[in-house]
């Protein structure tokens, strides 16, 4: 049942990312749903990805669609491989539910502050996340939605939970369809290998 405080607007929307999401089998598809979501939330930018974990800790990223991140912090993002520090990533390697970024950061280990320093400098100081484990696929779904200005707050939540597990489906299938590789990118709506 959705939380009541939703509106008939909002309700209509989540409920065509839901349809939407169902048959979503590729990133390019993904993407419009993404930002759609992103926009319901009151993000500037929103990101999803494939984690990979073993022994729950995180490993790599097998496939990500980038809705609209910078691409200048998005390549060095993933060329550094800074997944492996972001307190984001790690927080939902153990936790599912949509969390604020700022709770997450206050938790989090000090070798990661230039890290959230570098992201504030790109506009990515505030966020809403959230994650669906895979179990199959030993691996979890990521979704992240930010921006400068901290307009997050606990009804983003509500939306953020209820969509993320349509999303992760359409996710899964994005990436492992057809047989095609996992690894992969979409990013300004081109599909890089």
């Amino acid at each position: 049942m959705p939380p009541k405080d939703l509106t008939k607007k909002e309700l209509i929307d989540i409920l065509e990312i839901i349809e939407a999401a169902r048959s979503c089998t590729d990133p390019v598809q993904l993407k419009p749903l993404l930002l759609k979501a992103g926009e319901l939330v009151s993000a500037d930018y929103s990101i999803c990805g494939i984690v990979e974990t073993q022994s729950g800790f995180v490993k790599g990223i097998s496939g990500v669609v980038n809705g609209n991140y910078p691409d200048e912090w998005f390549s060095h993002y993933i060329s550094e491989r800074m997944y492996l520090r972001d307190p984001v990533v790690r927080h939902h390697a153990s936790f599912s539910l949509a969390e604020f970024w700022t709770d997450i950061f206050k938790r989090s280990d000090p070798e990661a502050k230039p890290l959230i320093s570098y992201a504030g400098d790109f506009g990515l100081r505030h966020g809403i996340s959230s994650s669906v484990y895979m179990p199959g696929e030993g691996s979890f779904g990521i979704f992240a939605f930010s921006g400068p200005a901290d307009r997050f707050g606990k009804h983003h939540k509500s939306i953020v939970d209820i969509v993320t597990v349509h999303l992760s489906r359409a996710l899964l299938n994005s990436f492992s369809v057809s047989g095609r590789p996992l690894a992969r990118e979409v990013s300004s709506g081109i599909q890089h290998l």
